[in-house]
Parts: C-alpha cells; sequence; structure tokens
C-alpha cells in the first residue's frame, strides 16, 4: 500500500503529492536531506526560509534537498491506520531513510508537532533513542533562540541566519560514512561557529532552572551582506491555495528601531540591506518562474528601508503594465506616515497594517515605540482619502507598567481613527516576554488581569465601526511558558504529543486538555515559567547563547521606570 491509495480519504489531497512547479532538483545525490516544517503545507510553503535553505541544500556537492509537512488530522489518521510512514514530498522517501533532517521551528507553538512528525517518519522523537543509522534532526528559526525546550528531540542546533552555516552543517555531515558513529558527527558538527549540540554538555540547576554549562557561549550566525545571499529565484508554486502566494522580496533584515518587546528587532541585527539593483533583479527572476499577481516586500518595518520611493517606483513602472501589484506589510508608523499613502500610490488599496502597539503615548515610551496618537490619525486620514479601503491596527494587552487608562486609550484611538471616514480592524495580542529582549526579565501579566482587560477593550470600542479581535489567552500563556521555559519542558511537550495535541498554532486544533494533562503529569504548571520574573542578573534558560549584547539590554530593561 502507498500513500496514493489513501488520498481519495482525506481532504486537500493535492498538498500530499509533489510534482509542484520548480520542483526539479538533483538526481543521484550520495545523501538526501528533509526540509521539515512541523505545520501544514499551506503554513509551511509561505516560509521564506524553506525555499532558501532548498536552494542552498541543492548547492552543496552530493547533497539534494527534499520537503515535508505536518499532515493534516484526517491524513495523520490514514497513515496511521495503513501503517505508512510519513514520506517526504519529492519521493515519498520516509524521514527515517534520510541521512539528515532540517526542521524549521518558526514558533513556540510548534513544540508538539515536532515530535509527531518525527515520529510519523519512523524517527524516535526523543534523540537519546537514535542509533546510529538515524538521520541526524538539525533545527533552526526563531524559536530556537531558546533550544533547551526542544534539546530532547533536536541533534544540534543552528542559530542566527541559516543561509552559510546550514552549508557548513551539510559539508560537515557529508564527510562521514553513513555507518559512523552518531556521537562522532555531533562532536564534528559542535565544531562550526553557531551549532549547538545539547547532548555533549551537562546540566546545572541555578536557581530552579536546568542551565547547560558550557566552556563558552554560542554565538548566533550572521549573514554580512544580504546582496550575496543566496535566494530561491525559481520558488516552488504550490498546487494548493497558500497562506501567501506572491513574489517575496526580503528587502532588509534586521530593524533600526528598539522596540523593548520586540524578539526578532533584536536577534536579527545589524540591519543590513538589499540594493534596488539586486532586488528589481529578483523580481523580475522570480515573476518569470512563478507567475505570481503580486510582489510583497518583506521585512521588519517595510518603511524603514531607505530606498523605498526608488524601489516602489521601479517595480510600479515594470510591473504595474504586467497587471503585478504591490503590497506592503510591516509599516512602522512615524512623522512621515503621513507621508507613506502619496508616496505609496501603486500599492493595492485593500488594507494597510500598522502596528503602534499602545493606545497611549505613555506606554509606547515604556516599550520604546516612538509614535504618536496624532501621527497615527492623520496617516490613516490621508490613507482613507487616498482610496484605502481600511486599516488594521496591532496592539497588545498586559504591557509592563500598563493600567485599565491605557486600555482605555487603544478604545479611544480606534473609534477616532475609525471616525475618519474608514473601517478600522482591531487586533489585540497578549504580551509575552521573550529571550533576548529588554523585557526578557519581565513576567507575563496573569491571566485574570488579560481577560478582564480584553472585556474593558471590547465593552469601550464602537463595534459598529471597530472590528476588535482579541487574541486567546489560554494560546498565549502556553506560548510564554515554552519561550521561556528550560529543559523541563521536553517531558511536557512529549506528553502533550502523545496525549494528543499536534498543531496547536491552529485554533481549531488547540489541545488545551492535552497540554493540562502533560503539565500537571510532570508536577509543573505554564504559569510558574510565564509569569516567573527574573532578576537581570540571573541565569536564564538561554544564557548559554550570544544572539544579543547583554549591556544594551540591561540598560534598556532599566530604562522602563525612566521611559513614563
Amino acid at each position: 500500500m502507498s500513500i496514493s491509495s489513501l488520498l481519495l480519504k482525506v481532504n486537500s489531497p493535492a498538498q500530499y503529492v509533489g510534482g509542484e512547479v520548480n520542483t526539479a532538483g538533483k538526481r543521484d545525490a550520495k545523501k538526501k536531506i528533509a526540509l521539515a516544517f512541523p505545520d501544514l503545507y499551506h503554513v509551511g510553503m509561505s516560509n521564506l526560509g524553506l525555499q532558501i535553505l532548498r536552494e542552498v541544500a541543492n548547492a552543496v556537492p552530493d547533497w539534494s534537498a527534499e520537503r515535508v509537512f505536518h499532515p493534516a488530522p484526517d491524513m495523520e489518521r490514514e497513515l496511521r491506520a495503513a501503517g505508512l510512514p510519513l514520506g517526504s514530498l519529492e519521493s515519498g522517501t520516509p524521514l527515517k531513510s534520510f541521512d539528515a533532517l532540517g526542521v524549521s521551528l518558526a514558533c513556540e507553538l510548534h513544540a508538539a508537532a515536532l515530535p509527531s512528525l518525527l515520529d510519523l517518519g519512523g524517527v524516535a522523537p526523543l534523540a537519546a533513542e537514535r542509533d546510529d543509522a538515524a538521520p541526524i534532526v538539525i533545527a533552526g528559526g526563531h524559536a530556537t533562540f531558546n533550544p533547551e525546550i526542544f534539546a530532547d528531540f533536536v541533534d544540534a542546533f543552528a542559530i542566527g541566519d541559516g543561509e552559510e552555516v546550514f552549508a557548513e552543517i551539510l559539508r560537515t555531515l557529508g564527510g562521514f560514512d553513513s555507518t559512523a558513529p552518531r556521537r562522532d558527527k555531533l562532536t564534528a558538527l559542535a565544531q562550526i561557529a553557531g551549532v549547538y549540540v545539547p547532548s555533549l554538555y551537562p546540566t546545572r540547576i541555578v536557581n530552579g532552572i536546568v542551565a547547560p554549562v558550557l566552556p563558552a557561549k554560542i554565538a548566533r550566525r550572521v549573514v554580512a551582506d544580504l546582496d550575496a545571499a543566496p535566494v530561491s529565484l525559481a520558488p516552488i508554486v504550490p498546487l494548493v491555495e497558500t497562506a501567501h502566494e506572491r513574489v517575496v522580496l526580503e528587502i532588509m533584515r534586521g530593524c533600526p528601531n528598539g522596540c523593548r518587546f520586540c524578539q526578532a528587532g533584536q536577534i536579527n541585527r545589524p540591519v543590513r540591506y538589499r540594493s534596488v539593483a539586486t532586488l528589481l533583479a529578483h523580481a523580475d527572476a522570480i515573476y518569470r518562474a512563478t507567475g505570481y499577481d503580486e510582489i510583497g516586500l518583506l521585512s521588519l518595518s517595510s518603511s524603514d528601508y531607505p530606498h523605498l520611493e526608488e524601489l516602489t517606483t521601479a517595480l510600479d513602472a515594470k510591473f504595474a503594465p504586467l497587471g503585478v501589484g504591490l503590497s506592503l506589510p510591516s509599516l512602522r508608523v512615524n512623522s512621515k506616515l503621513l507621508d507613506l499613502p502619496r508616496r505609496l500610490q501603486t500599492v493595492r488599496k485593500s488594507g494597510l497594517t500598522f502596528a503602534p502597539e499602545a493606545g497611549s503615548d505613555r506606554l509606547r515610551a515604556v516599550i520604546n515605540k516612538r509614535v504618536t496618537n496624532e501621527d497615527l490619525l492623520a496617516g490613516c486620514e490621508e490613507a482613507f482619502r487616498r482610496g484605502w479601503k481600511a486599516v488594521k491596527l496591532y496592539f497588545m494587552l498586559g504591557l509592563p507598567t500598563e493600567t485599565d487608562d491605557d486600555v482605555l486609550a487603544i478604545a479611544e484611538l480606534c473609534n477616532a481613527a475609525a471616525g475618519r471616514r474608514g473601517k478600522i480592524t482591531c487586533a489585540v495580542g497578549n504580551f509575552i516576554p521573550k529571550p533576548f529582549t529588554p523585557l526578557q526579565w519581565c513576567p507575563m501579566t496573569a491571566p485574570e488581569i488579560l481577560r478582564a482587560r480584553q472585556q474593558l477593550l471590547l465593552r469601550s470600542v464602537n463595534r459598529r465601526a471597530v472590528d476588535c479581535k482579541c487574541h486567546d489567552i489560554e494560546v498565549s500563556v502556553l506560548e510564554a511558558a515554552l519561550a521561556r521555559g528550560d529543559r523541563r519542558l521536553g517531558k511536557v511537550i512529549l506528553a502533550a504529543w502523545q496525549n494528543g495535541a499536534r498543531l496547536d498554532n491552529w485554533s481549531e486544533h488547540f489541545n488545551r486538555a492535552a497540554w493540562e494533562k502533560a503539565f500537571a503529569e510532570n508536577g509543573l504548571t505554564p504559569a510558574e515559567f510565564a509569569e516567573r520574573e527574573f532578576s537581570p542578573d540571573a541565569i536564564l534558560p538561554w544564557s548559554h547563547l550570544d544572539a544579543a549584547n547583554e549591556d544594551w539590554l540591561r540598560r534598556e530593561y532599566d530604562g522602563i521606570g525612566k521611559s513614563e
């Protein structure tokens, strides 16, 4: 029996068959790596990093890359019932038969899907139980900046930018015969800058935290020249609808702003820009290879790209006659906001997205978000006047020093913006203190307080003009616990998967009961990780990584009270 016999039994079978446009890869390579994304196909295929790593792997002599995603619940049931292992899209090869697995851990809520994906592919979920013939499991991505919660499942972590270190990892593994002892491979990988192999180091308990003991910190890898970094000029075009279907141009990496809550802004420093000439060449090649009718500019803050007007003008001149539009996410609200709608006349006017994060100027000063309500309202007014239909505003509840007055300020700001002839969507998340940010030492606000503030906000917005959506608090608590946890959470993750947790990044699949049971079975609670306040000199679960300027983080943390 093969997977083809299961396709008529599941929804969206096309996501499991491969054969998409631009999938032609290397044949007869001596070694193969499966690039694994522990989420559904239509999310994983929108991940730019996956496409780039495929390009990098296929450029390494003797290596070829294939892809695998976590199946939807109906396909998982069919695979297990039929006794079939999860295999790659390109060849159907079971994961256990690859030389290596490269797992992209984009967020902490991928935790339970990781052992699930490994087990479905015939790979022992626990690294300690794998023999010499098992593939080496390598992980990277934003969630690995606290690698300890995944240490039970992952053999080696690549910390930081992946383009260069990934190639070095494959070249190192390529020097070993398939029968070589597993520990020899891992010892060799640990010599690569930016690679962390948790099984090689002992742990100790410091103030209740399980922390590894390393002779020196693992420094994250940084690609210095973004213009020279590899990209996929012929990305795979999916057969089914995915989260993002467009030409993606990464215009810059990092962010010039110092928002105290933002992990991505810290771990992607320093700021690096791609040149307009390079971006135009990339856009032309990718458009020819895909035929997409939209170009998206990818960055943490697109409006801070220094050549934005030059780039958008050139893209419009080239692609507007072809019916190709331009999307600009990640716009920063600042004094230039009023000018943006005029400069971006060629952008499709479905909606603009801004992230003021807090409703009051006072609280924005605390988190170092340098923007005023006056700028925001003026920018919304200009956007609506120039034809934009809607504006989405992102906020957070539970920020340090927040009061009910700050919550009411969100409502007042949204109501005022909506009164200026447009539709406002108010998307409200819950603040999660992430590693390598100045707020990493702060506790997450207790769920009962967050719940009361959500209700206060919902009562205060003009529901006829403002569509207010608040993120699930219990999901945020779990994410915070995983983001701030130590190696004890490996047993919790394993138990949660065994209890039925899988695709927790999806509200319809989030299994609260599975996680509650898993924490209880191990004598732990999410609150002791999520709501713990650390002293600035404490050993943290991620203190063995060198991923941000510690002195700067402490100075910014000390500056919270002075910013009010």
